[in-house]
């Protein structure tokens, strides 16, 4: 087709193009430029003054945001310690007035008093401020350093100082001690913009909440907060193992303040929750708000997201450890009904320690009289005063004289330092009269508790033959028996995460320390667990699982596994641990195992009875003297007796009939525990 027919217009030279794009662009920068240009001008001449004074007039605050608390389960997964959502009435100190600090504490007291609230008040002053309140000495001590008054400074004088430094002008004396007793809580938690959060009330009813809030504007920089509160599902269940979580002290701060903590913090005080606190501590978020000028919230945001604290999972099955506090409770109980000293009439508390023999992991530690954990910071000033000391943990911090149930260490020391073989016999005539023979007038003759003829150690354990073991411990020496006490667990840590009494073993070195002298004498007492050897309940545990494995002692341990809060992430598991051992010949444990199966057997009462369980049990009594005139009850055991998977010892003080305590330990254990 020819080129005319297409009817095309010639196109413009490329240059010309080029130029009138450039100069669309040019002009609508332009116009762009000139729109900044003015808006610029009229936030910054115009309006400036306006965005100044908004600027100026708005503030930014970080208010933590709580994690919440690892729990602390049992071994099957069943809360021992655990978080419920409360309600606290809490100081925000970037918009809290402090010029007006007492009267709104005022107000907030009414109000707690009307609803039956209580609040922090950690001052150390009477009803009405005029006197310290007894036994507080230390308390005064602070409360002295931290309104820098010398340490004569009266009751008057450091009431005078709060009422000075927080302007308090109530003229009730009882009201202007409770204003004082709050304002000292934000001085010793440090109430400030470091410590951002104070909390004056915790766990507070619905109805003081919504009273709060309905006053809200007139008390600024009080608010709600709802907030993981520490619970315990049945505080009675091992209350001395799982401890409690309180406000920090002076002492907690100064080891808590570089670790991220806030002086309002609640920390672990003793057991798992404060041996486990970094474990258990998740790590706080914080939420940012912005507020005006007239304190009206702008705007509020979680700027970091909290992190929940890891679960610690224990050894102990709870219900096998609230029928071991139980047994123990009952027995004992029903020892004082009969009244008799000689039959445990007088007896005051006891012990019981269970341990898996296989592994060391404790099953159950009770001891009576006990308490509530729920109620503990109420009931502290009772427990206290309490006959017995509840608050003592007996299973691992009560020390006693094992007695008899020490027999079987120096059976062991006595076999395998070769000093007996299992069918030796000593002649018993019940005096032990060797030091006759070379003592020159001579009057220690220590007795035995019936004449056995010639006896062997099966026999002499089953019938505990007192002179058998002074003869036998004689000859093997001090050394030696405490050498195999030690390695039994006797006189040294057991190992466990929340330590225990270490005890002492009776000892030439011991004795000169305590300034006595040492006798050849000394050793045979020792051979029947008097003298100066005091262990724990615990540690005869030990004992008992060290004999039943043969001279091999695992650590005892009572933290199962550490897991994420959720339970998805194993972070750590316990695994056993051998802390000592020593070699038995089978032939010297057949030897022990069979005495004490005999001591098991000598239970005839059919309530106590061990010959109807499907197995024998292994057992060692003891009557350790306390003084002249009174006597403990002890007892170990460990079954089956020829393959243990559980070692026991019991502990009575003043009580009677410790063996008595085995078969409910077992059925229990059976019941509760034990794999099928």
């Amino acid at each position: 087709m020819p080129l005319q027919n297409l009817n095309l217009k010639p196109r413009p030279p490329k240059g010309k193009g080029i130029r009138r794009r450039l100069l669309g662009l040019s002009a609508l920068s332009a116009v762009t430029a000139a729109v900044y240009l003015l808006s610029m001008m009229r936030i910054q001449i115009v309006d400036g003054a306006r965005y100044l004074e908004e600027t100026l007039s708005t503030t930014l605050s970080v208010i933590p945001v709580r994690a919440a608390r690892g729990e602390i389960l049992d071994r099957d997964g069943e809360a021992l310690a655990e978080n419920r959502t409360g309600m606290n009435i809490v100081f925000y100190y970037s918009f809290f007035p402090q010029e007006r600090a007492a009267e709104q504490i005022a107000a907030l007291i009414a109000l707690c008093e009307e609803n039956g609230e209580s609040w922090y008040d950690p001052l150390p002053l009477n009803e009405d401020g005029t006197a310290f309140t007894e036994g507080s000495e230390t308390s005064v001590e602070a409360l002295r350093e931290a309104l820098g008054l010398s340490s004569y400074a009266t009751a008057d004088d450091c009431l005078y100082r709060l009422c000075e430094r927080y302007g308090i002008e109530e003229e009730d004396p009882v009201l202007r001690r409770k204003i004082a007793g709050a304002c000292y809580g934000m001085l010793v938690r440090e109430f400030s913009l470091t410590n951002n959060e104070y909390t004056f009330a915790q766990d507070i009813s619905l109805t003081t909440a919504l009273q709060l809030k309905e006053r809200s504007r007139e008390l600024p920089g009080v608010d709600i907060a709802e907030e993981d509160i520490r619970s315990y599902p049945d505080g009675t269940t091992a209350p001395h193992l799982i401890g409690t979580v309180g406000s920090m002290s002076a002492e907690e701060w100064e080891t808590y303040r570089d670790e991220g903590y806030q002086m309002s913090d609640f920390v672990g005080k003793f057991g798992i929750e404060r041996y486990c606190e970094s474990i258990l501590r998740g790590t706080d978020g914080e939420r940012t708000v912005e507020q005006g000028e007239n304190g009206e919230i702008l705007s509020e945001e979680e700027t970091v997201s909290p992190q929940s604290g890891n679960s610690v999972s224990l050894t102990i099955d709870a219900g096998f450890q609230q029928r071991m506090q139980q047994l123990l409770e009952d027995y004992i109980l029903s020892l004082r009904v009969t009244g008799d000293p000689e039959t445990g009439g007088n007896a005051k508390g006891g012990a019981i320690a269970v341990l898996d023999a296989r592994s060391g992991a404790v099953l159950a530690l009770a001891t009576y009289p006990s308490y509530d954990i729920s109620t503990y910071y109420e009931d502290y000033s009772d427990l206290l005063a309490a006959e017995n000391t509840p608050l003592i943990n007996r299973a691992v911090d009560g020390l006693y004289r094992p007695g008899s149930t020490f027999k079987p260490v120096v059976a062991a020391a006595a076999l395998g330092e070769g000093v007996i073989s299992p069918a030796d016999t000593v002649s018993c005539t019940g005096v032990y009269t060797y030091y006759d023979t070379v003592i020159e007038g001579n009057t220690f003759r220590p007795t035995c508790l019936g004449v056995h003829g010639e006896i062997a150690l099966r026999d002499a354990l089953r019938e505990s033959c007192n002179i058998f073991f002074y003869d036998v411990g004689r000859r093997t020496g001090i050394d030696a028996i405490n050498e195999y006490a030690e390695n039994c667990g006797l006189g040294v840590s057991t190992g466990l995460e929340l330590g225990g009494a270490v005890g002492t073993l009776t000892s030439p070195e011991y004795t000169e320390s305590l300034g006595g002298t040492w006798t050849q004498g000394n050793v045979v007492q020792a051979s029947i667990g008097q003298m100066d050897t005091m262990v724990s309940p615990l540690q005869m545990a030990v004992e008992a699982m060290t004999i039943a494995n043969r001279g091999t002692r695992y650590k005892t341990y009572l933290i199962d596994e550490i897991r994420s809060y959720d339970g998805s992430e194993l972070i750590e598991k316990t695994e056993p641990e051998v802390l000592s051992s020593f070699s038995m010949a089978e032939s010297d444990f057949q030897a022990i195992m069979e005495g004490m199966v005999g001591v098991g057997l000598n239970i005839t009462n059919p309530d106590y009875a061990l010959d109807s369980l499907g197995y024998w049990v292994a057992v060692k009594t003891g009557t350790p003297q306390v003084t002249t005139d009174t006597t403990n009850s002890a007892a170990i055991a460990f079954a089956p007796a020829e393959d243990a998977e559980v070692a026991v010892a019991v502990m009575l003080e003043e009580g009677y009939g410790a063996n008595r305590l085995i078969r409910g330990v077992l059925e229990a254990w059976e019941e509760e525990v034990r794999e099928p």
